[in-house]
């Protein structure tokens, strides 16, 4: 047996490693097939009987039953006995060449910078590939950089997903690496011109935008056959969608638009921006009011593409106590980046203990709201904020889907959010987020059906990145294990 390239390359003792049990046949026509398999067929809320999965270089050929001799002719077989298959995982919110948030003088003064870090794109990489997540959103970073990862990553230089890049995001301040000032429709347009040049798969618009620039960069992206995403603070998500907004991200809409007056009175009587707005305006939001009926509305209607990142407000909520956010940032994250968290950037920064607990005292009401929005028809996804305070790579993704479950999210919904719902959201669901002919082989073996639990999504028996079957063992290599 030949180890595939991506093998051959990386790890070849152990990256295309079949054990004797396993390997039933010899690959004669650079066939794989995984047999004795159910799969996952989520939009049903169910798995299937045992099938074989056949595959020929990075494609799924056919899907039939298990023991089907056309499937298993030729082919390299894996024997699954009877574990659960999905399609590769997709976080659609994965910073993964982001480099630390750092403060440097220029010209006398403090300057702010996040600039990108090939090293730490490789790090994230292998990483999130090793917890099962096979193609990602890369929602605003350093377009070079991206294009870097990528030509590695097609030459066979590395193991990683596939990415889908937004260059900078588009505010009313630069923050080099991160951010690129636009101050005047005119100069959207020539940011957003830039950035399609560039390589650009989504335009990402931020918080300091006032109306008429946000309008001005969604247009824009449209003029260049781009969507657009936004996080949103000022501006209510009902009004950013009516200008027609493909997308928001983070669970933190913050606008005084979504309260009532008296809400709004007493929010902005006491708060002190920055991120106590976490916590203090949703101590004044009522999820079940209608403000939120609003917002449920809104959504129902424009169907945006959502990812709610709560693992990385989970994260900053309990970050005065010991969590298993810390634990997974001290084995997956770079050193580099968990460094800086330690030493002072996160998303606490300067809360005291009576603001972990009213971050926490207001938890359920982020939940009820999750829970209301995962219910409607939008175009819900999975994201994690990776590469910012606590998230590590890959891992994090399995947080996010336990915190949704425990906010009600059913299991069915999960899986769709991180597999289909993310492919077509990305305009790729013609070739992922699918197990059928002719759609990538890219792909998770689990010991247990996670429709049952979604926490089985952990139990990861291998991962087909591409074609290529990469073992525990091969797995655990990548975590640096």
């Amino acid at each position: 047996m030949r180890c595939p390239t991506l093998a051959s390359l990386l790890l070849p003792a152990t990256l295309c490693v079949l054990t004797p049990a396993l390997a039933s046949t010899q690959a004669t026509d650079n066939a794989l097939a995984l047999d004795n398999v159910h799969i996952v067929e989520a939009e049903h809320n169910r798995v299937s009987g045992r099938r074989c999965v056949r595959i020929h270089g990075t494609r799924i050929t056919s899907v039939t039953d298990a023991g089907d001799p056309v499937c298993l002719r030729g082919a390299r077989t894996v024997e699954l006995q009877g574990r659960y298959l999905t399609p590769g995982l997709i976080d659609m919110h994965a910073h993964l060449t982001l480099g630390p948030m750092e403060i440097k003088r220029e010209r006398g003064r403090a300057v702010m910078q996040a600039l990108p870090d090939d090293g730490i794109a490789e790090h994230n990489a292998r990483r999130l590939v090793a917890f099962g997540v096979t193609t990602i959103r890369n929602p605003g970073g350093d377009l070079a950089a991206a294009a870097r990862y990528e030509a590695r990553l097609a030459k066979g230089e590395l193991v990683g997903p596939e990415s889908f890049n937004a260059g900078p995001v588009i505010n009313n301040a630069e923050l080099p690496g991160l951010a690129t000032v636009a101050r005047n429709a005119e100069e959207v347009e020539q940011v957003v011109h830039a950035q399609v040049e560039a390589g650009a798969d989504w335009i990402k618009l931020y918080t300091g935008l006032s109306p008429e620039l946000l309008k001005a960069g969604i247009d824009a992206a449209h003029r260049h056959g781009r969507p657009a995403v936004a996080h949103l603070e000022s501006i209510a998500w009902p009004d950013a969608l009516q200008m027609g907004l493909d997308g928001i991200v983070h669970l933190m809409p913050l606008s005084p638009d979504l309260l009532t007056p008296e809400q709004r009175t007493a929010w902005q009587a006491t708060a002190r921006g920055s991120t106590y707005s976490f916590f203090e305006w949703w101590e004044h939001f009522d999820p079940e009011g209608p403000q939120a009926e609003k917002l449920v509305a809104a959504y129902q209607q424009h169907r945006p593409v959502f990812d709610a990142t709560l693992v990385a407000f989970h994260a900053a909520f309990v970050q005065d106590q010991d969590n298993a956010y810390k634990d997974d940032a001290r084995r997956h994250a770079h050193p580099t980046l968990l460094a800086h968290w330690n030493e002072w950037f996160t998303f606490a920064i300067g809360w005291k203990p009576e603001d972990f607990q009213r971050a926490r005292a207001v938890w359920p009401k982020v939940q009820r709201m999750a829970a209301r929005l995962y219910a409607t028809d939008a175009r819900m996804t999975l994201g994690t904020d990776m590469s910012n305070p606590w998230i590590a790579p890959g891992i994090s993704l399995h947080r996010e889907m336990q915190l949704l479950a425990e906010a009600g999210v059913s299991n069915e919904r999960l899986l769709l959010a991180a597999t289909r719902n993310a492919a077509d959201a990305l305009g790729a669901g013609d070739r992922l987020g699918r197990i059928a002919a002719g759609f990538e082989a890219d792909l998770l073996v689990l010991d247990a059906n996670p429709l049952e639990d979604i926490q089985h999504t952990r139990d990861i028996h291998a991962v087909v990145l591409d074609g290529t079957f990469l073992t525990a063992t091969a797995l655990d290599q990548l975590k640096g294990e």
